[in-house]
């Protein structure tokens, strides 16, 4: 079946509606009354606001998610706006953008976090029904109030809209994971895979590292090597292929190779920066003067990523420590703690990755009290008690702080719970990390990594 359409541009949302209805017909499909209300609905009767919408959208999605590709696009949704206020499709691209820009801390503020919540609220009042409003509001719930349960059900709302829409499915993959809903999660996944099997980033988001937490690793790397087949210049997930190696047989050659065939400018999304990334491995090899090289070769102050902000001066501190050294490692603690301190005061206050790298930063000055301090508030977070991807993240960091200051039970008591839950520890990496030295010899860290068991394929 085939029909020829013709007709001027500015009428190109009623040819699409002709089209979609002459489909319907041809096929004897019964619509709902909903379906045919969005078959003849019409975006926005402005076609310039349109075509500024369509730029955002293409700016937004483009690969590597850059902080000037989000920036034009929020200066596009903005233009297309100004031609049509109520234009709630715009809104919704907006929110979103407002959104990606807080969740990635190109902007953490709470201004930027308020303005995703507007957006999202002016769509909803614009077009009560419509699906993306709702998603846009779940996204909101999500990263900046970290409300899961209500972004859960303001996305399960879209979804009635948008059955067969992998994005949104995704999303409400990633808030299954992040309330502790796994099996959720892997069946949002499995959806969203169906939907489009040919989409790079999906693999390592939520299926690898869904995989990793919970410790099913040879599906983890499936996932990062289906991913790569895709998209070979998708860094993040060669190396997560590496880490996941790392876990599971404590086998660092695939990491390393990884790290070192990657540029050093490149970026790996959530794992920050390649130097970064690099002197982790060599400080897990116990290679201190290569990660003094690393740390030195930076020009960035701080790594950061998604689970951590910590200074290359507390890198090199790590490494005079190696080298017996501790007038060099104390030298390079204070200035670690200094640049800590002066960010503290512009970031806001319940950036955990914060109070996680103060605390490694005064356990190493021998700062007990203070570095103890840390870790009573990172316990009291709301990331801590209840995010479930995040949330074990911040408890091995404040494991970490503990074992590093003598609290051996403490310290334990969580790594017991860590790994036996879904998270980011394994055994071979409580073997290589050498922040856990303090408690290696303890009777309980001994027999902690006799009791696991290796993690094999399921």
């Amino acid at each position: 079946w085939a029909a020829p359409f013709d007709g001027p541009l500015d009428s190109a949302f009623a040819i699409q509606s002709e089209i979609a209805q002459r489909i319907v017909a041809a096929v004897g499909v019964t619509l709902t009354s909903a379906e045919r209300q969005r078959i003849v609905a019409v975006p926005t009767t402005n076609s310039e606001a349109y075509q500024f919408y369509l730029q955002a959208r293409e700016y937004g999605s483009r690969p590597g998610v850059s902080k000037q590709n989000l920036e034009a696009a929020v200066q596009l949704y903005a233009l297309a706006l100004a031609r049509d206020t109520a234009f709630a499709l715009a809104r919704v691209g907006l929110s979103t953008i407002h959104g990606v820009m807080y969740q990635l801390r190109y902007d953490p503020s709470p201004a930027r976090a308020a303005r995703q919540r507007e957006e999202a609220e002016a769509a909803l009042r614009l077009a009560p029904d419509l699906p993306q409003a709702h998603r846009a509001m779940g996204y909101s719930h999500y990263v900046g109030r970290r409300d899961y349960a209500m972004a859960l059900s303001e996305l399960m709302i879209a979804r009635d809209g948008l059955p067969n829409d992998a994005g949104l499915l995704t999303r409400i993959g990633l808030v299954q994971r992040r309330l502790g809903n796994w099996n959720g999660a892997l069946s949002a996944l499995d959806r969203a895979l169906r939907l489009d099997p040919r989409r790079p980033a999906l693999l390592p988001d939520l299926a690898g590292l869904t995989y990793l937490m919970m410790y099913r690793y040879a599906e983890a790397v499936e996932a990062f090597d289906r991913a790569l087949i895709l998209a070979p210049d998708l860094h993040s997930a060669a190396v997560f292929k590496g880490r996941a190696y790392a876990l599971w047989q404590g086998q660092l050659d695939t990491l390393r190779a990884a790290l070192w065939r990657i540029p050093g400018d490149a970026r790996l999304g959530v794992l920050g920066s390649v130097f970064g990334q690099r002197a982790a491995l060599l400080h897990w090899e116990r290679q201190a003067d290569s990660m003094l090289q690393t740390v030195t070769a930076s020009s960035a102050p701080v790594f950061e990523g998604f689970h951590s902000f910590l200074p290359v001066a507390l890198y090199a501190g790590w490494a005079h420590q190696l080298n017996g050294d501790r007038q060099a490692a104390r030298a390079s603690f204070d200035a670690a703690l200094v640049l800590l301190d002066s960010v503290s005061r512009e970031r806001p206050e319940d950036d955990w990755r914060l109070h996680a790298a103060r605390g490694l930063t005064l356990a190493g000055l021998g700062l007990r009290g203070e570095a103890l301090r840390e870790t009573r508030w990172i316990e009291r977070s709301q990331v801590y008690r209840e995010d479930a991807v995040t949330g074990p993240a911040a408890a091995e960091e404040r494991a970490r702080i503990l074992a590093q200051v003598g609290e051996v039970d403490a310290a334990l008591d969580e790594v017991e719970r860590l790994v036996n839950e879904p998270s980011w520890l394994s055994t071979h990496t409580l073997r290589l990390d050498p922040l856990w030295d303090p408690i290696r010899t303890h009777p309980r860290f001994i027999a902690l990594l006799a009791s696991q068991p290796e993690r094999s394929p399921p």
